[in-house]
């Protein structure tokens, strides 16, 4: 199971299992991930688990920043969507996450792409 990992000083603080299909980060109480600190927006963002196109019974996991005020960093870049990578260290205000896939990342797994007929 796919989850994120709070860190302070390269120390696992807590763990948060990514069980649903969202996953929301921010400042107010009702978020599954609830931070109190001041750089951090109300609903600052959200961690999508959408189905793999192409591996059978595989997720990926997609960062969303909902427009927040001072940004979601993921390795260090702002960004407003994007894929995590196992490893991926996602950064929201002075608290700093890991993501963890939850697979083997020494397992490499093939994709076989079939275009449909209708593709030129």
């Amino acid at each position: 199971m796919a989850k994120l990992i709070l860190k302070h000083d390269g120390i696992n603080i807590r763990t948060y299992p990514l069980e649903k299909a969202a996953t929301t980060i921010g400042r107010n109480s009702d978020n599954d991930v609830h931070i109190d600190d001041y750089a951090i927006s109300g609903l600052h963002t959200v961690i999508i688990a959408e189905k793999n196109p192409y591996l059978d019974d595989t997720q990926d996991f997609y960062l969303q920043d909902m427009e927040s005020t001072n940004g979601s960093f993921v390795n260090e870049e702002r960004v407003d969507r994007q894929l995590l990578k196992h490893g991926d260290i996602i950064k929201i205000g002075s608290h700093e996450f890991t993501f963890d896939s939850g697979q083997n990342p020494t397992l490499e797994r093939t994709a076989i792409y079939i275009p449909d007929d209708d593709q030129g």
